[in-house]
């Protein structure tokens, strides 16, 4: 009982995993919460000036701020595992704002930049406040609802969809257990775990797709 209790407190700190709870967000529809929080990812990208990026990007972070709260969520936890993933965009936006004829910096494509990142962040924690509320059965029934809805039940989107958004969290969960394997034999955070832990996180992700076909397959559920 203590290994479970450990083991569920150590699952709810994985990026994107499912916060148990019975707040009004929990217990909302899960097709509407993937379509809201879809169209707020989305509307962090909308095209438009400096001044509307800005509005639109804060409206959107105070949106989601919100919801998290009300969802019983710290609002920073959102942003875990973002970091790696906002380094690396913002280190190649970096590179393209240096001017090497004459030297310096072009500060425009730097605050475009910056504004990118913001962007990938607030699309980042729409997900993770998806998946913080909504486990993927939740989502599974609620997108075979509007398949049948709309009559397009032969084309099984719902399980594909699902089977898509699903792999997501799962690649966190995956790289928490290499990173925990890591720590316990003394491994260290720099360039060494990154080199090792990346292609065996892509090879379990392929054992494990490999499992879910088999497994869907013995069901009959295999997509033709």
């Amino acid at each position: 009982m203590a290994i479970k209790k450990r083991k569920a407190a150590r699952d709810s700190t994985i990026p994107w995993s499912y916060k148990k709870g019975s707040s009004p967000l929990h217990k909302f529809p899960a097709g509407a919460k993937l379509i809201f929080l879809l169209l707020l990812s989305l509307a962090a990208f909308f095209p438009g000036t400096e001044a509307l990026n800005l509005v639109i990007l804060g409206a959107i972070a105070l949106i989601i701020f919100s919801l998290s709260l009300i969802a019983g969520i710290a609002p920073h936890l959102l942003l875990k595992g973002s970091a790696p993933l906002l380094f690396v965009i913002m280190a190649v936006f970096l590179f393209q704002a240096i001017q090497f004829s004459p030297f310096g910096l072009n500060f425009d494509g730097l605050f475009r930049s910056v504004i990118f990142c913001v962007r990938i962040g607030t699309a980042f924690a729409a997900g993770a406040l998806l998946f913080s509320v909504t486990t993927s059965g939740e989502i599974r029934k609620s997108l075979s609802g509007m398949e049948a809805l709309f009559r397009l039940q032969n084309l099984k989107l719902s399980l594909s969809i699902s089977l898509m958004l699903c792999f997501i969290p799962m690649i966190f969960q995956i790289w928490a257990d290499l990173n925990l394997t890591w720590k316990s034999r003394g491994g260290k955070k720099n360039l060494s775990c990154m080199v090792t832990l990346i292609p065996l996180l892509v090879e379990r992700m392929m054992i494990k797709a490999a499992e879910n076909a088999t497994a869907m397959e013995s069901r009959g559920a295999l997509l033709e």
